[in-house]
């Protein structure tokens, strides 16, 4: 299947994609932008997506990332790893037959296991089946080998994970990416669900490289994304 048919596939909420020339998809290239800066002078290469809570966008902001990412040259991988509600498959429009969770059992055979884009420097590697035991797979060493393997091959990991307040899923795999990205939808949950979802990835010295505040209606007409940047790095 050639890309023009893969893009027809496509979610049209990847609209980094499907309307590249929407302000959505050049808010998306803003943070594009600015996770480049931070990258200057420190290390960034493994970047983790979550929110407090589900309905925040994470999963669409990680895919849109990714994709701005490969349309600027760079060499990219997606990875789903929502263990519990997995959506990067059906954005894609991808079967989940098989992917993160199978490579976790196959460390040496994971290529195999991933997804064509329609853009050529963009892999994407699904969630796979949902396992019984998702925060201790993706605090595992098997997620850790996985990770390094990943940063041999690509120059951006961008990694989609469950919500921080509910499962402790996010909170592990922070121990093992460069930083983490913090998803909030604007008029969605309270103040203190997003509150309380960054201070449980404070409480494990995750790097916090910002806030996407998703859903912001800035023309009243239309809802766009947009990066709050910190940079900041996670005590030692």
């Amino acid at each position: 299947m050639g890309s023009r048919e893969l893009i027809q596939l496509l979610d049209p909420k990847l609209v980094t994609m499907t309307a590249p020339n929407s302000t959505a998809s050049e808010q998306y290239r803003a943070l594009r932008t600015n996770l480049e800066f931070l990258g200057v002078t420190d290390h960034l290469q493994t970047i983790q997506v979550t929110s407090g809570v589900p309905g925040a966008g994470k999963s669409l902001t990680a895919a849109n990332l990714a994709i701005v990412m490969a349309q600027a040259g760079r060499r990219v991988l997606l990875v789903d790893a929502d263990l519990r509600r997995p959506t990067i498959h059906h954005l894609f429009a991808s079967a989940n037959l098989s992917g993160l969770t199978t490579a976790m059992t196959r460390l040496e055979n994971w290529p195999q296991y991933l997804t064509p884009s329609p853009l050529s420097n963009l892999a994407v590697l699904t969630s796979g089946p949902i396992p019984p035991n998702p925060s201790e797979m993706l605090g595992s060493s098997a997620m850790s080998h996985l990770l390094k393997s990943f940063q041999g091959e690509y120059e951006y990991v961008i990694v989609d994970t469950p919500p921080v307040v509910a499962y402790t899923d996010a909170a592990a795999l922070s121990q093992l990416v460069d930083g983490s990205i913090f998803v909030v939808r604007a008029d969605f949950a309270s103040r203190q669900a997003d509150l309380k979802g960054k201070e449980r990835l404070e409480q494990v010295n995750a790097r916090i490289l910002g806030i996407v505040l998703n859903g912001l209606n800035l023309e009243g007409d239309q809802a766009y994304s947009y990066y709050y940047g910190y940079g900041a790095k996670a005590p030692s």
